[in-house]
């Protein structure tokens, strides 16, 4: 999970030296203190958040909620909980994948994830058109358009209106 989690850092633009897992025992109270102290020189080192992303503070705080959102849906946890199935005994046509592979996969899987949710967070603000969502996101309108398509096949938005012959999207009356 650690391993997917820095991957899904580094789609939304942070570091993924700002997350880590170290297993410390409560009997290893200096090894402890010296953990959190070396982390925290790194964190010193790394500077504030905002200095990770290349685009505005609003962008990385977009790209935040998105993944926090992404994390806690199914389809994410799914693959990420099917990586060592896939590794070892393979898919259902015993399809054995290399952990290259996988990474490919679940780096597919996240950055899709991350668009869809927000476009979805974009959405919830009010109606917008894909040339609107493709300006806010800096992601080209074919890709937008292909996961507005994607959103509007499953119900979870809608065309509200056409808008000098460019459809305005919203959340679906029966999603929100």
């Amino acid at each position: 999970m650690v391993n997917m989690l820095k991957r899904v850092l580094v789609h939304i633009g942070i570091n993924p030296q700002r997350l880590l897992l170290e297993w410390v025992s409560a009997a290893e109270g200096p090894r402890f203190a010296e953990v959190v102290t070396t982390f925290t020189g790194q964190m010193r080192e790394l500077g504030p958040l905002s200095s990770d992303g290349e685009g505005k503070p609003g962008d990385l705080k977009l790209k935040l909620k998105a993944a926090r959102e992404m994390v806690s849906g199914e389809k994410l946890r799914w693959v990420s909980a099917k990586q060592t199935e896939f590794k070892k005994d393979g898919n259902k046509y015993q399809e054995v994948f290399t952990s290259h592979e996988i990474g490919r996969y679940l780096d597919g899987v996240i950055l899709e994830e991350i668009i869809i949710h927000q476009i979805l967070l974009l959405l919830k603000e009010g109606p917008l058109s894909i040339k609107d969502i493709s300006q806010k996101l800096q992601i080209t309108p074919p890709r937008i358009f292909e996961q507005v398509l994607g959103l509007k096949r499953k119900g979870i938005v809608e065309v509200s209106t056409i808008k000098e012959r460019s459809p305005i999207y919203t959340i679906s009356g029966k999603v929100a």
